[in-house]
């Protein structure tokens, strides 16, 4: 008798590999048939959890978000004296971060044309916004503006990040560290 299926489970790792692809390739990488042959499955399994591409691409979307945000919690949970650790977890400053900032860069243009992925960047956004907000609340108690001033922070994280992926050698894990700090520190007073 063969064994259970969790079908939740495999729809996140067809996700989860068709993320690696775009990050590794592209969007156009990400086809049914390449994820289909990454597992070793025939395309109709692929199919079975996602009747299109675009699907696909979304689900590997909100796949990365989510793994962003298990490693904002989980910098929560194992660091909770320092909040400001918890921003500094959305860095790119080891390959799965830098897969998930790759993969972001690949739907931007998208967003720009696309109605569907523009609000599922919006809504990300909003949400960053949220939990960096929480963070800044617990580092920074007086605060005020809290939601404007952990969109600027996130701002400058996001240029942060963009500098450590295309140049790499001038921007190791520490110097995004200590940036992402000193700017929270100049914004924040």
């Amino acid at each position: 008798m063969p064994a259970p299926v969790d079908h939740d489970e495999k729809r996140r790792d067809l996700a989860r590999i068709a993320a690696t692809l775009i990050a590794e390739r592209g969007l156009q990488a990400a086809t049914i048939r390449e994820v289909a042959a990454r597992v070793g499955f025939s395309t109709t399994v692929v199919t079975h959890y996602f009747s299109t591409k675009r699907e696909m691409l979304f689900a590997a979307y909100r796949h990365t978000a989510e793994q962003a945000e298990e490693r904002f919690n989980a910098t929560a949970r194992s660091l909770p004296g320092d909040p400001l650790a918890r921003l500094e977890s959305l860095l790119p400053v080891d390959e799965e971060s830098r897969q998930a900032w790759r993969l972001y860069f690949q739907f931007w243009p998208m967003a720009d044309h696309d109605a569907e992925m523009a609000e599922a960047q919006r809504w990300w956004n909003r949400h960053a916004v949220t939990l960096a907000a929480r963070a800044l609340q617990e580092a920074y108690p007086e605060i005020g503006a809290l939601d404007e001033k952990a969109a600027l922070v996130l701002s400058g994280l996001h240029g942060i990040a963009v500098q450590a992926l295309f140049d790499p050698g001038e921007w190791p894990a520490e110097r995004q560290r200590r940036m992402l700090r000193t700017q929270t520190r100049l914004l924040l007073g």
